[in-house]
């Protein structure tokens, strides 16, 4: 085998496909219609991954000298997620359908933590890369 034919910085940049599940009983969400709700996301292996990574966390550093908030870190995964949310489908909040754009992500995702949890366990996992 050669190891260079194992990229995952092009494998994480294509994206992973992450159909949310509920949170209390793990099954499938779906729509009115019956399709999935889905959330295409980069992977952490992605350039676009590692640079907004990166930038967040050089404005972090300079922002707190000695100790990290957990909000910080919190909210610098979200930002990250949502910078890296390429499409939705079936994205219903409070009776509006959204529109998949960064703010509405960042939105989604400080108001549903379980929402951000699932999508990032699914976009740190490289297996996942392959299986889209």
């Amino acid at each position: 085998m050669d190891l260079g034919d194992i990229d995952l910085e092009a494998a994480a940049a294509k994206g992973v496909r992450v159909t949310l599940v509920h949170p209390g009983t793990g099954e499938q969400l779906t729509a009115e219609d019956g399709t999935d709700i889905v959330f295409n996301v980069l992977g952490r292996d992605s350039s676009e991954w590692q640079k907004v990574s990166n930038k967040i966390g050089k404005k972090i550093a300079a922002k707190y000298k000695k100790k990290v908030p957990p909000e910080a870190v919190e909210d610098s995964l979200r930002e990250v997620l949502s910078h890296c949310t390429v499409s939705w489908e079936n994205v219903v909040f409070d009776g509006e359908e959204l529109e998949c754009t960064q703010e509405n992500a960042y939105k989604l995702y400080e108001a549903r933590q379980w929402i951000a949890e699932q999508i990032l366990e699914k976009a740190v996992d490289r297996a996942a890369y392959f299986l889209a």
